[in-house]
């Protein structure tokens, strides 16, 4: 298989990826033993094969783009693709989290049985932060064919440069996430109980990394393709506290910039 045939089959699958509901019949399928087991020799030739062999690479710095989808009912974005300030962005996302913790903490008290649906992802969404993708050789940004939920076919594509010796943290497996919201943990149990449970099956203490803490330590956080197929969608047990967390809403080999300082805008969009 090309490396193009490879990304459009996870891509397929990537589209799918959901972490507010439960396993639908195809997912408890693909979980059958016998079916893991025949599955297996697939996998394995796929991560032989040299067109995967960067999977496992960290971010790559020289090669980074920013990434527009089309709005399929608003069409294209009046902004032009640029790089934001991501500090005041980020100290508001935390408030924001931090009230949205309480109203769902008032909501489990007065019926602790209510199934509430909320925020489910873990990324930092938050105004500012920017996500950059490398593009492969005759294939482009990757941002372009893998995204999760994916809204459109139809992208604008702006590289970026990256100067400077920017810190970024590589999440490489579930054990990396794990420590990163060990390390700056944010409690979201009663925000995150109804719809990580759907796609756990378990009601946990639940918490998601405190993107303003981490901030202050790294510039960027990059998701590795081998993480990706790892991480996201299962309950990761946390060691320094008594949870776990659960990695939702990041594309394959995204990089999120959290501060703005190491990364700026280089030619105009292409289409």
């Amino acid at each position: 298989m090309s490396e193009l045939e490879i990304l459009h089959c996870l891509a397929y699958a990537v589209d799918f990826a959901r972490y507010w509901e439960p396993p639908d019949e195809e997912d408890l399928i693909f979980v059958r033993p016998e079916v893991i087991a025949a599955l297996r020799p697939i996998a394995q030739a796929l991560l032989d094969s040299p067109h995967t062999a960067w999977w496992a690479e960290p971010a790559d710095l020289l090669n980074q783009n920013l990434v527009e989808k089309r709005n399929p009912i608003y069409g294209w974005s009046d902004l032009p693709l640029r790089i934001y300030r991501a500090e005041d962005g980020l100290e508001q996302w935390r408030a924001e989290a931090l009230d949205n913790e309480r109203q769902f903490l008032e909501y489990q008290i007065e019926d602790p049985d209510r199934h509430i649906g909320g925020e489910w992802w873990s990324i930092p969404f938050a105004n500012g932060t920017t996500e950059t993708t490398r593009a492969r050789d005759g294939i482009g940004a990757l941002g372009v064919i893998l995204e999760e939920d994916s809204s459109s076919n139809e992208a604008r594509v702006q590289p970026v440069r990256i100067y400077g010796a920017p810190r970024i943290y590589e999440i490489t497996g579930p054990q990396d996430w794990a420590n990163l919201v060990d390390t700056y943990p944010l409690p979201v149990p009663a925000s995150r109980r109804s719809v990580w449970y759907d796609t756990t099956g378990e009601y946990r203490d639940w918490f998601i990394p405190d993107w303003l803490s981490v901030s202050a330590d790294y510039d960027a956080v990059h998701l590795t393709m081998m993480a990706y197929l790892t991480t996201p969608g299962v309950a990761i047990p946390l060691s320094a506290n008594s949870g776990a967390t659960v990695l939702a809403g990041w594309d394959p080999d995204a990089t999120f910039w959290l501060r703005s300082n190491n990364i700026t805008v280089d030619d105009d969009p292409s289409g």
